[in-house]
C-alpha cells in the first residue's frame, strides 16, 4: 500500500494544477496524488473531512497520520527544500503563510467558479465571511490601483480616447457602487457569491489587459494587433461573465440583475471611449 497520499479537489483547476506540479517536479509519485472523487472509503475515514474541505490533506496511510494545508505543503516541498521547515517555523512567516493559504482556500471556488459534478464528493470549502471580505477588499484595491496604468499606457494609445484619469476613476467608482448596491438586493450568502464573481471577473480583465502595455510599447505603429487583442479579450470576458453568473445562480434566478449589470458596464465602456 502507498505510504503517503495527497488528496485534492479535482473539481478545482487550481488544486489540480498545483498538485500536478508536485508530480512533474518529482516531489510526489503519480500514485501519491489522488482526487476526492475517486478516493477509497478506507482512506476517507482516516481524515477529518470538514477540515480537509478547507485545507488539502496529506495522509500517511500506514500510520494514519494526516497533515493539512500549509503543513502538508511544507512536508512535500521539504523533499527538495530541506531548509523550508525551519523557515516556516518562524512565527511571522508561519502566520503569513497560514493566512495566505486560508485566503486562497476559502475563496478557491470563487476563483475557479466550478461546481462538483453529480455523484462527486462535495469538497467545496466552508463559507468564511472574514476571508471572503478580505478577498473582496484586496481584489477591489488591486483593480482600483490598476486603473491608472490602464489609462496611462493602454487607453491613451487609442486615437479616439480623450478622458482624463479622474474621469475614468469616477466611472470605475460608479460601477463598483452599482455592483455593491445590486448585491444588497440578494440574500447575504448569494450577495457574497455575486460580489466574489464580479471582483474575480474584474481581476481577470485587468490581468489580461496588462500584456497590452509591452505590446503597445513595441508595436505602437501596428494598432491592428491591439485591436485584435481587444476583440479576443472582449469575447473571452463575455463568455466568462456568463459562466460565472451562471455559477452564482444570477442568470437563472436574477436575470434582471444581470441585465442591469451588462447595461451599466456597456454604458461605462461607451462613456470611456466616447
Amino acid at each position: 500500500m502507498k505510504q503517503k497520499l495527497l488528496i485534492y479537489d479535482d473539481n478545482c483547476p487550481l488544486c489540480a494544477w498545483y498538485s500536478n506540479l508536485f508530480v512533474q517536479y518529482g516531489l510526489l509519485q503519480p500514485e501519491e496524488r489522488k482526487p476526492f472523487s475517486t478516493i477509497d472509503h478506507d482512506i476517507l475515514v482516516k481524515i477529518d473531512f470538514d477540515k480537509a474541505k478547507d485545507e488539502i490533506p496529506y495522509v500517511d496511510t500506514a500510520s494514519g497520520n494526516v497533515l493539512y494545508g500549509i503543513d502538508a505543503l511544507v512536508a512535500i516541498l521539504s523533499a527538495k527544500m530541506p531548509w523550508l521547515p525551519a523557515v516556516t517555523k518562524v512565527k511571522p512567516v508561519n502566520w503569513f503563510l497560514r493566512k495566505l493559504y486560508k485566503l486562497i482556500s476559502y475563496n478557491r471556488k470563487v476563483i475557479v467558479a466550478k461546481k462538483c459534478g453529480k455523484g462527486d464528493i462535495d469538497c467545496a470549502p466552508s463559507f468564511n465571511v472574514f476571508y471572503r471580505l478580505l478577498f473582496l477588499v484586496l481584489s477591489l484595491a488591486f483593480n482600483s490601483a490598476m486603473v491608472y496604468p490602464i489609462h496611462r499606457y493602454i487607453l491613451s494609445a487609442i486615437p479616439v480616447y480623450t478622458k482624463s484619469f479622474y474621469e475614468v476613476e469616477t466611472a470605475h467608482f460608479i460601477l463598483v457602487v452599482l455592483n455593491y448596491t445590486l448585491a444588497f438586493t440578494l440574500p447575504a450568502k448569494k450577495a457574497f457569491e455575486y460580489l466574489g464573481q464580479v471582483n474575480m471577473l474584474a481581476l481577470e480583465t485587468v490581468l489580461l489587459l496588462l500584456p497590452l502595455i509591452p505590446l503597445l510599447a513595441y508595436f505602437s505603429s501596428a494598432l491592428w494587433i491591439v485591436c485584435l487583442y481587444f476583440l479576443l479579450l472582449t469575447i473571452f470576458i463575455i463568455s466568462e461573465y456568463l459562466r460565472r453568473m451562471n455559477y452564482a445562480g444570477i442568470i437563472t434566478c436574477n436575470r434582471w440583475l444581470a441585465a442591469i449589470n451588462i447595461t451599466s458596464f456597456s454604458g461605462i465602456i461607451l462613456y470611456i471611449i466616447s
